[in-house]
């Protein structure tokens, strides 16, 4: 295909050659109808932004940062962590729900971007358009991917493989070998780690993996119930269970809307406890449960008599505002740096 010129482009949008240059070279010195009228353009003609922008430099006169929020409940504690630590360090910032619908819509998220002036982007959980990105890295503020692992970006992230394995290795080492598992969504990269994680202790520990114990989009009371209920009655009831949380869930994930989720975190785990606390048998009652939390505070219901893997939220926030930070330092937009969170564990039984 022939490479298009500036020339072609401005005679499509209507507008000069000279500005459809400084919408490439210094967009913040054009009002936002240009960019958006030779956005357009480009866009029509399929010209690929990414060529044609020069490379990011930082802007002094800015303290504002972009958040995209691309998370099913938004307002968790990895959000009142950002917002600390920006309120912190004096920087304002700017919440984005980007509705992406195909690979051209990435042209309007570039335009918001260099039309506001943002000196750093952070983005929490995963969402398709966030694969195009690498190609416009280098013309765009310095960028921290927030609750997922991005290759070539800098992350701040949960080791769910780790968090998976080590789980279900404690509930073997206590004598457990029929584990169910409870995972979210077979489209969540942080579900699929968390379901290899309890693959592989099953398999370091020679033991069957059983497609009768993992329970995929269990995200409702009801859900949570009946699958209780169903392994419960079978004729290899699982001995300990295993629930993931839903805070890796994005918008994007049209199957995981439920209202239920927006009064709490835990309405399949609730369903599951109403169901076997109906049970009378010891069999019941010596079931282990292991959950994922998001604090080490006490919950004051009966999730507090349970297991729980902490996954500390809050201080996910305010570490990817401090990586940030370091990236604004050091001026780099190419720099990649990665930083896990640790979690801690709280076995009872």
């Amino acid at each position: 295909m022939a490479k298009i010129t500036l020339s072609a482009i401005a005679k499509k949008a209507k507008v000069s050659v000279a500005s459809v240059s400084r919408v490439l070279r210094t967009p913040n010195m054009t009002s936002s109808r240009t960019q958006s009228i030779v956005y357009q353009a480009m866009k029509a003609l399929n010209v690929d932004l990414s060529e044609n922008l020069k490379d990011y430099q930082l802007d002094h006169s800015s303290n504002r940062i972009l958040i995209i929020d691309n998370q099913l409940i938004s307002k968790s504690l990895i959000n009142f962590g950002i917002e600390q630590a920006l309120y912190e360090v004096k920087l304002q910032f700017c919440y984005l729900q980007f509705s992406y619908q195909d690979d051209s819509d990435i042209y309007h998220l570039i335009q918001y971007i260099t039309q506001n002036r943002f000196i750093g982007i952070l983005i929490i959980n995963q969402a398709p358009y966030l694969d195009h990105l690498y190609s416009y890295k280098k013309s765009l503020p310095p960028m921290v991917f927030v609750n997922h692992f991005k290759h070539n970006f800098s992350c701040v992230y949960f080791d769910h493989l780790t968090i998976g394995f080590k789980t279900t290795q404690y509930l073997i080492k206590k004598g457990n070998q029929r584990i169910a598992i409870f995972v979210n969504s077979d489209k969540s990269i942080n579900s699929s780690f968390f379901l290899q994680g309890y693959q592989q202790s099953l398999q370091r520990h020679n033991l069957p993996i059983d497609s009768d114990y993992i329970i995929q989009g269990c995200l409702t009371y009801e859900h949570g119930r009946d699958a209780i209920k169903t392994l419960l009655n079978s004729n290899k009831p699982p001995t300990a269970i295993i629930f993931e949380d839903l805070s890796s869930l994005s918008f994007f994930n049209s199957d995981s809307y439920h209202a239920q989720n927006y009064l709490s975190c835990y309405r399949s785990l609730f369903g599951a406890l109403h169901q076997i606390n109906k049970g009378q048998s010891n069999q019941l009652k010596s079931l282990s449960i292991a959950y994922i939390s998001h604090s080490n505070e006490y919950q004051y219901n009966d999730l507090d008599k349970l297991n729980r893997i902490n996954k500390p939220l809050y201080e996910m926030g305010n570490k990817s505002v401090h990586l940030l930070c370091d990236l604004l330092k050091q001026n780099m937009t190419s720099l990649a740096r990665c930083h896990i969170i640790e979690t801690e564990a709280f076995f009872i039984n």
